[in-house]
């Protein structure tokens, strides 16, 4: 967290990741799907599934592989490497000779591309912010489109787009070296819980089907070809309008959200392929309709998992929806000549329904179904019983909230932010309405405050972290008398993951206001001398609460950063992720108190609200100290 969140990313970093993104996507498109098939031909005698198989293969790989080695602390190297081994899989394919010789290059290609993308995205929320992910993802991708389509780039031999493509990996590789994570790396809306992330998987899944499908179609059928790329103006128009809706689609994005860029894609993009025809009785300027429409659902593929920050979800993202998506669509395309209706209809009914189950009463009713038969069941309550949550409320927070009552939360931790006590403010957030609290059924007020106030943990705490504590409270808050709750997480058990959805509910609409009064809490920072007094009591704190996680040394190496998503960071590294290079030693400890009193919102770095302001400054010398004795000299 720093002095004015949002934090605005630094313009060297911004540029180095437009630069990146559209390298990549300039890389896969000029290259991966169109000059190394071409390349490929006069030596696979028909065999061209098997490479395009391939190629998949070295993708999903490549792709589950960056995502087990993924680390912050590592991401511009790791960028680079991406990018080195996608230049060197380039000129491994120029150099293939045989037929077995091409196979491995693609394996290469499928790889080094795998691991550049999903090691990329998974960062970039990091490195540009939440606010405008979306712009700087829309220029990023029609950028690349505009570039591709250049009529030098778009009609040149596929060994010149080879060579141009490995020209561009080296740029990338370059452009890496500035890439700086300073903003919160991910986002915890509903979007991004487990189950909801497979409909968005299958929805991108369906639009890079159909979307490789027609292009394949349009390649290799002249009429087609020529009516919708060929000659220069009708490509500069091509490279314009993929710029203009790219654009558009991330301004949509940052504003509206990812679903509604997903159905104007399938509405665009459906249009167009409806209305190619076979070339020869094509309506007139469908190729404006089609560019717009892959520059649409091209700008979510991108600003879906970068907003997720989680390696694990960029890789099924890219390997379901992205590598066998797009091999599916040029399988079957092969021999077609014009997009089958079916394609459109079952792409459609692929992202409406996925869409639709985000959200709407479908989902609602399937989930429903199952806490009635699974937990409802164990408990032997009706799900209108008047005692409690509201009837229409999720299903999954109803059980949550029959759960922490039945395992006795209500005796230590109160949901009560006394309005006047202003050290119960500060501590677990904004004030909740009196009248709230009555309207449920029954109010849970809580007997005893033995824990902390539950109020607005929603606000203080992620989804993550609260399972792992309720499975091993003492590992992730030393000294807590709270018994360990493991018991409801097995054996396919719904009442932990419910109780924890649960816990993410509460405090969730007042998320602003707690950030607004992190950014406004100002501890008295000790002077230079008091600070050397203070600094013993610091490191012994730090032994105690932060060393689980960050390790004795702050190396991220703590017994309890194993289970984490995201590793702590390593102090050793040259910059932190939170902290802003450059500043004073009074405005870096504020910085850093503030993230040991509040935490950082969308990690699992939980805030210590109930330390008081001498023991977090304390706290926050002792890591400055830690990260000091590594700091280059002026």
């Amino acid at each position: 967290m720093s002095d004015n969140p949002p934090p605005t990313p630094p313009r060297h970093a911004l540029v180095a990741a437009v630069l990146c993104v559209a390298a990549t996507y300039i890389y896969f498109l000029i290259f991966a799907e169109f000059a190394l098939i071409e390349l490929a031909k006069p030596l696979a005698e028909g065999r061209l599934r098997w490479l395009m198989g391939t190629l998949a293969v070295g993708g999903v790989a490549g792709s589950f592989l960056a995502a087990r080695s993924f680390r912050f602390e590592r991401y511009a190297r790791a960028v680079g490497t991406g990018f080195r081994a996608c230049g060197a899989g380039a000129a491994f394919v120029l150099l293939a000779k045989s037929w077995l010789m091409m196979i491995l290059a693609a394996l290469c290609v499928g790889l080094g591309l795998g691991w550049l993308t999903v090691t990329l995205v998974s960062g970039l929320r990091g490195v540009l912010g939440g606010k405008r992910l979306g712009l700087w993802a829309g220029i990023s991708t029609g950028s690349a489109y505009a570039v591709c389509n250049l009529p030098w780039v778009f009609e040149a031999s596929p060994a010149a787009q080879t060579i141009f493509a490995a020209l561009v990996a080296v740029g990338g590789a370059i452009a890496a070296i500035w890439l700086d994570l300073t903003a919160p790396p991910r986002s915890d809306t509903r979007d991004y819980e487990p189950a909801v992330t497979w409909f968005w998987v299958a929805a991108l899944l369906a639009l890079v089907w159909l979307d490789s499908a027609a292009f394949y179609i349009i390649q290799h059928t002249e009429p087609l070809r020529a009516a919708t790329w060929a000659g220069a103006w009708t490509l500069g128009g091509n490279a314009l309008m993929h710029l203009v809706a790219a654009v558009a689609a991330g301004l949509l994005i940052d504003r509206q959200g990812a679903p509604v860029v997903v159905v104007l894609a399938l509405a665009v993009l459906g249009t167009a392929c409806s209305w190619l025809g076979d070339g020869e009785n094509h309506a007139l300027g469908v190729e404006v309709l089609y560019t717009a429409g892959v520059s649409l659902y091209s700008t979510a593929l991108i600003t879906y998992p970068a907003h997720g920050g989680r390696p694990w979800l960029s890789a099924r993202v890219y390997a379901l929806a992205g590598w066998i998506g797009s091999g599916l669509g040029i399988g079957l395309a092969q021999d077609l000549h014009a997009v089958p209706l079916w394609f459109i209809a079952l792409a459609g009914v692929l992202v409406i329904g996925a869409l639709a189950a985000r959200w709407s009463w479908l989902r609602r009713a399937v989930v429903k179904a199952a806490v009635c038969l699974i937990g409802l069941g164990g408990f032997g309550w009706g799900t209108n019983s008047p005692m409690y949550a509201a009837e229409g409320s999720d299903p999954a927070v109803a059980l949550g909230r029959r759960v922490y009552v039945a395992e006795g939360c209500i005796h230590c931790h109160s949901q009560y932010v006394r309005p006047h006590v202003a050290a119960d403010v500060e501590r677990w957030g904004p004030v909740r309405p009196l009248t709230e609290s009555l309207l449920e059924r029954p109010p849970l007020f809580g007997n005893r405050r033995q824990g902390p106030d539950l109020t607005q943990v929603g606000n203080r705490r992620t989804p993550e972290w609260n399972r792992l504590h309720l499975m091993h409270p003492q590992r992730f808050s030393p000294g807590s008398r709270m018994p360990a709750y493991d018991h409801l997480f097995h054996n396919g058990d719904p009442r932990g993951d419910a109780l924890v959805a649960y816990l993410a509910s509460l405090g969730t609409s007042t998320l602003g206001e707690r950030l607004q009064q992190a950014a406004q809490w100002r501890p008295a920072i000790a002077t230079p001398s008091n600070a050397d007094v203070a600094l013993p009591h610091g490191r012994l704190q730090f032994a105690r609460l932060c060393a689980p996680c960050h390790g004795p040394a702050g190396h991220g190496d703590g017994p309890a950063a194993a289970g984490l998503s995201q590793r702590p960071p390593d102090f050793r590294q040259p910059t932190w992720r939170h902290v802003p290079d450059g500043l004073s030693t009074e405005a870096r400890t504020l910085v850093l108190a503030r993230i040991i009193k509040f935490g950082v919102p969308g990690t699992a770095m939980a805030g210590h609200e109930y330390l008081d302001d001498a023991t977090v400054v304390s706290l926050a010398r002792a890591v400055d100290a830690l990260y000091a004795a590594r700091r280059p000299p002026p």
